[in-house]
């Protein structure tokens, strides 16, 4: 399968809602044969891999309020993929460009999105699918305008990224305001930045009040799940601040 042959069926799963494009998804990988599905995935998750970058992460971030934990930057690749290349391409070169994707939604994420092949893979083949030996990303690409000593997690006891955004100060916010005028503007306008000398976004919870919420236990025992109780709780938390 080629990169043209993916994006081709990214787009023809376009509907309304999530709910509508989850099953034209579906319908669409249930043509495929096994060795399609297989280099689908490769492609999909290729392309996650390479959309893992602090630019992204920040505009998830910052259109959230200030909410969006590693768990929760996967569903937003997914949701990014989910949007087809023009969007994911004009993203990938410039992450400012996702502003008009941005006013229309207001959690972007999709992860259910990303569950699809696999559940099509086990109905194929009564399995689950297997490790194609990609190399994952250990920390986000670019974000010159992050200080190095906050991307340094080595001396820090959260092995999550997402702290690095709690962690920002005025020399972050000035040059992400130069950065990405765009978001910026966006975000000015939904009340979620603030002028003057609070820029951070306000409201929610830091990173960390979030881990302390979740079972550290859970960290050495189960690592998968403990990233998914923090992404449930940085939800819950998101919600919590938008009920009256």
């Amino acid at each position: 399968m080629s990169t043209d042959q993916f994006w081709q069926i990214i787009e023809a799963t376009h509907a309304p809602t999530q709910e509508e494009q989850l099953e034209l998804f579906r319908r669409e990988l249930q043509r495929l044969t096994l060795q399609e599905l297989v280099q689908f995935v490769r492609i999909f998750a290729e392309l996650t891999f390479a959309a893992y970058s602090w630019d992204l992460w920040l505009v998830a971030w910052l259109c959230q309020g200030g909410m969006c934990s590693d768990d929760g930057f996967s569903d937003f690749r997914a949701w990014l993929i989910s949007r087809g290349r023009a969007t994911y391409e004009a993203a990938m070169r410039d992450a400012d460009a996702l502003v008009d994707e941005m006013r229309q939604i207001e959690h972007p994420e999709f992860e259910l999105f990303g569950y699809v092949p696999g559940q099509i893979y086990n109905t194929m083949t009564g399995e689950r699918f297997p490790d194609l030996g990609l190399q994952r990303p250990k920390e986000p690409s670019g974000g010159d305008w992050l200080r190095p000593t906050l991307k340094d997690r080595t001396g820090s006891k959260m092995l999550n990224h997402c702290v690095v955004f709690g962690e920002m100060g005025n020399e972050e916010f000035t040059a992400i305001e130069q950065r990405f005028p765009k978001i910026w503007e966006l975000c000015v306008q939904r009340g979620i930045i603030t002028t003057g000398t609070q820029r951070a976004p306000t409201g929610l919870p830091t990173p960390e009040q979030v881990a302390a919420s979740v079972d550290p236990n859970l960290a050495a025992t189960d690592f998968g799940a403990h990233l998914k109780a923090l992404g449930d709780a940085a939800r819950q938390a998101y919600k919590k601040k938008d009920s009256p």
